[in-house]
């Protein structure tokens, strides 16, 4: 089939080491690329390597970064593919996926099948495991693509899980038999505070090992995050299906919510601005976002007030206004209740906006 091309998905520098982990990707005979996995899993205790990723290629445009460290390895992307060609993934070993879907369709196949095993869309997470074997991921061409994956070693995942949960016993046997398996067989609504975390490890001021402190402790946050929603997130019934004009009025809607968060409209108003009635939006607003509307409106506030509430001079009567608190004691009790301290308290400096766009810079972004 004559000779392999090499082209490169995304190459950065390595901070805080002289080894780099290669980005090289080769076009196969049938068209498509592949990529292999860094192996994260032998990294130091107190290592920590960071790259910033540029991708120029035939396949894919954009940037995005990586964070490794031991047990654990971050890629976020933000790029657009140029075909339907898909991208083939070579793992050295087994291990777990936090998958948070931002932009645009993720899908993965197993490369012996041709159904895939998991589709996430936009605004969409799940805890998988990804066997030992070759993958293919495919994302639709042309369209702008936001993902944010968390990739842990079994050990690190094993450690911080008991063993009578439920996980440590299904992940284990899907290692053992070399076959996928899944936090939800649906896949879950990311939410305000996954945002934000993803937000705040991409701009993180630390470095060396309290860096590595504080990334470990995001991602163990990140686990809990989805475990509990799992939990205790009443998810609609599994024969349900939503039309793409459905979902797209509920996304229209939540727009409508956060551009308006002075003075938002009620349900009444809402439906009819995205041509529905109360009963569907509230049904399907849950369904796609995982809470009510006005339980999504009250995250959003919360999570936006602390992003405000770091940047230097800010002042919380403003904060509040801006968060439609007529009142600013209001403000400062609902803060309290929702994070365990007082807004005074958000005094970490100057964040940096990465190029984290969609949903993380509605968040950050200051009228």
């Amino acid at each position: 089939m004559g000779g392999t091309t090499e082209t490169a998905i995304g190459k950065g520098t390595i901070m805080k080491t002289g080894r780099v982990f290669s980005k090289a990707v080769e076009l196969t005979w049938e068209g498509s690329q592949s990529w292999k996995y860094p192996d994260f899993a032998l990294l130091e205790k107190d290592q920590i390597i960071e790259n910033r990723l540029e991708f120029d290629n035939e396949f894919m445009a954009g940037s995005g970064r990586e964070i490794l460290l031991e047990g654990v390895y971050i890629w976020y992307g933000n790029f657009k593919v140029s075909s339907k060609k898909p991208l083939m993934i070579n793992t050295s070993a087994s291990h777990i996926q936090m998958n948070f879907c931002l932009q645009n369709i993720t899908t993965y196949y197993s490369e012996s099948f041709s159904k895939p095993f998991v589709r996430f869309k936009p605004y969409q997470h799940n805890l998988v495991l990804l066997p030992q074997r070759k993958m293919v991921v495919q994302w639709e061409p042309r369209m702008e693509s936001e993902v944010f994956s968390i990739n842990i070693a079994p050990e690190f995942f094993f450690g911080n899980l008991p063993e009578t949960h439920r996980l440590y016993k299904h992940f284990k046997e899907g290692i053992e038999e070399v076959l996928p398996a899944f936090l939800s067989l649906r896949n879950l609504p990311v939410t305000p505070k996954m945002i934000s975390a993803l937000f705040e490890i991409l701009n993180c001021e630390y470095s060396g090992y309290h860096k590595n402190l504080f990334v470990k402790a995001k991602v163990i946050e990140l686990l809990a995050m989805q475990f509990e929603q799992y939990e205790e997130l009443p998810l609609p019934d599994i024969t349900s299906s939503l039309k793409e004009e459905d979902i797209a009025r509920m996304h229209l809607a939540k727009e409508i919510l956060v551009e308006n968060l002075e003075s938002p409209p009620s349900i009444k108003d809402l439906a009819h601005r995205v041509g529905t009635n109360e009963y569907n939006l509230k049904k399907y607003f849950k369904e796609v976002f995982g809470t009510t509307v006005f339980g999504y409106l009250h995250d959003f506030r919360m999570e936006r007030s602390k992003l405000e509430l770091s940047i230097d001079g800010s002042k919380i009567s403003d904060v509040a206004q801006r968060m439609g608190y007529k009142h600013a004691t209001h403000f400062t009790a609902a803060f309290k209740k929702y994070y365990g301290f007082l807004p005074n308290k958000m005094r970490w400096g100057l964040l940096q906006l990465l190029n984290f766009s969609g949903y993380a810079f509605e968040l950050m972004n200051v009228i």
